[in-house]
């Protein structure tokens, strides 16, 4: 959902700052250039250092707290 959300801002506020300061490019562009290469390493990235950070909550809390003292 924060994915989705931060999505959507940027591309309204990209939109909002083109339309605003269209008078002072010479020449306005025409649309907006999106780094697809840039976005899709930025989203893979996140969605494996989210699954890796889950994996590692999900085997931290089924480990037995009595081992986990004893290993200290």
């Amino acid at each position: 959902a924060g994915l989705a959300t931060g999505m959507v801002t940027s591309w309204a506020l990209s939109v909002m700052l083109v339309k605003v300061l269209h008078g002072v490019f010479d020449p306005a562009p025409e649309s907006l250039a999106v780094p697809w290469s840039y976005l899709t390493v930025v989203v893979a990235s996140a969605v494996v250092s989210t699954a890796i950070a889950g994996a590692a909550a999900i085997r931290s809390a089924r480990a037995l707290n009595v081992e986990l003292l004893r290993s200290a």
